[in-house]
């Protein structure tokens, strides 16, 4: 991998110091060049430990609760950590788990209990992000925390801050004045999540210095056919503008639990390279996944081989088996040799594809 993501919705602030020192203990000793990159958790709510993963059914009716419960939950109850929660959360809100894998409508409120019905039923997995919609919008808010945990990354002198629900350029000059005021020059990176910032998005990826498809999120508030439609904007938009590009969220999700991706994963890597994207991003994969080295071993060796494959220019032409005996990292060599001698003939030179972790 060429960076580690660290996500501020998970973990404390010294689990992520020593994730950190780990990196770049080992990109000293080893001569490795692995980048930080701090995920800001902005305005996502998170459920708190579920003690598995519950199966949530259509019509059900569960809680949720800012209370701290000592002992154990009542039956159906789910804690969140925002303490406002209930004050602005309204009856008739829909609520997005997980980028929408469950949906919920609040139908009553109670002090600090929200009681919703489920509309999309599923699974509910363990500190899930919580989104809320009101007359066909997403609901946001920026937390103190954030802040704090950029200051954190100023601190720890981290490679790019990715933002969160970026709905405006505001945020991005706002934040890059905030780190600049402080003798940083760490990159900010726009997380593309939310309807306001595909209709900015021109204003958005020129403000910044790179920009993220984050598409579980996108994919729960436009339709899903249109997903692979803006994912293509995107990505047009930041090579018009000279800035990196990230694809990210579910590539090879099935790996989370299985060893080897499905037929269709290893497609949507293809086309996300295809599109000349700069860099792919593992999320639960690698973060909560059963065979992180597998998948990142999967999502390399694809990418490298339909990248040499587009760029020698025999995409129309059927792909060549790899010769007999041929081993991986022979072909990894060849493509670092390749790749060095093109760039430096480039006028684009600075621009590096990149596989994120």
């Amino acid at each position: 991998m060429n960076v580690a993501r660290i996500n501020m919705c998970h973990g404390t602030r010294e689990w992520h110091k020593r994730v950190i020192e780990r990196v770049r203990r080992l990109n000293e000793e080893k001569g490795y060049a692995v980048a930080i990159m701090m995920d800001t958790e902005g305005s996502e709510i998170h459920m708190g430990d579920l003690g598995g993963a519950p199966s949530v059914k259509d019509g059900e009716v569960w809680t949720l609760s800012v209370r701290a419960y000592d002992g154990n939950r009542p039956e159906r109850t789910i804690t969140v950590n925002y303490d406002g929660f209930a004050e602005d959360v309204q009856v008739g809100d829909e609520l997005l788990v997980d980028g929408g894998m469950v949906r919920f409508e609040v139908i009553e409120k109670i002090g600090p209990d929200v009681k919703c019905m489920c509309t999309d039923p599923g699974l509910l997995l363990p500190r899930a992000n919580l989104t809320f919609w009101r007359d066909g919008s997403l609901r946001g808010y920026f937390y103190f925390q954030d802040w704090l945990d950029i200051d954190f990354g100023i601190a720890e002198s981290v490679d790019f801050i990715a933002v969160s629900f970026v709905k405006s350029a505001d945020v991005i000059n706002h934040l890059k004045s905030y780190i600049a005021a402080r003798s940083s020059d760490i990159a900010v990176i726009a997380k593309i999540e939310s309807i306001d910032s595909l209709k900015n998005l021109e204003e958005i990826i020129e403000a910044s210095d790179g920009a993220m498809v984050a598409r579980g999120d996108l994919g729960a508030q436009i339709p899903l056919e249109q997903v692979p439609a803006a994912q293509q904007r995107i990505v047009e938009v930041c090579r018009q503008l000279n800035k990196p590009v990230i694809v990210a969220s579910q590539l090879l999700e099935s790996m989370i639990e299985y060893p080897t991706p499905t037929r269709a994963e290893v497609a949507d890597v293809s086309e996300a390279v295809r599109q000349r994207s700069d860099a792919l991003m593992l999320s639960g994969e690698s973060a909560m996944g059963q065979f992180p080295d597998k998948a990142l071993t999967v999502l390399r060796s694809v990418s490298v081989r339909i990248e040499k494959w587009w760029r020698d220019g025999k995409h129309h032409e059927a792909m060549e088996l790899p010769a007999v005996g041929s081993s991986f990292s022979d072909r990894i060599s060849e493509e670092i040799c390749t790749s060095a001698a093109k760039m430096g003939k480039s006028p684009f030179h600075h621009e590096i594809a990149m596989l994120f972790h």
